[in-house]
């Protein structure tokens, strides 16, 4: 009963600095997914084309062509919209367009029309695009952080 005692406890300090160091690849794994931003190319400009027409077509009767909304429909760009998305997630920004828009008809709207209008707004508020597309799951969009200033 010692000899195992002592071989199991041989096994789990030969163990321990492999397991500390996979626990630390998934922590830093973690951290660098979530720490992608608006500024890291998060959309297509593929996207945002199709997110422009669909904009024109359904959301620029009350946001306006300019994006500069009127009225009670808010702008969609300019420092009050940054100010107000800067640190929320773009899965906080889809859901509230997916949960409260048009006003008229909530929730019409597919999930990769809401995509592609986001990537449209992001185009358009001058963050880059890159080679893939916005995602349209939950836990993908939760993973993106809004940052309204480009990092140095």
């Amino acid at each position: 009963m010692r000899q195992v005692r002592r071989q199991l406890i041989v096994l789990v300090a030969a163990l321990l600095p492999t397991l500390a160091f996979t626990s630390e690849a998934v922590h830093a794994s973690n951290r660098t997914h979530r720490t992608r931003t608006t500024w890291d190319s998060v959309y297509s400009a593929d996207q945002a084309a199709r997110g422009e027409t669909t904009y024109a077509k359904t959301c620029s009767r009350c946001h306006k062509p300019a994006l500069g909304g009127a009225d009670e429909a808010p702008a969609l760009t300019g420092g009050a919209f940054m100010g107000s998305w800067n640190g929320q997630t773009l899965h906080d920004l889809h859901d509230r367009i997916r949960t409260t828009m048009p006003t008229d008809t909530p929730g019409m709207y597919s999930r990769q029309d809401i995509a592609d209008v986001i990537a449209y707004m992001l185009k358009f508020n001058q963050f880059p695009a890159g080679k893939t597309e916005l995602p349209v799951g939950d836990e993908e969009l939760k993973s993106i952080s809004f940052v309204s200033a480009k990092p140095h």
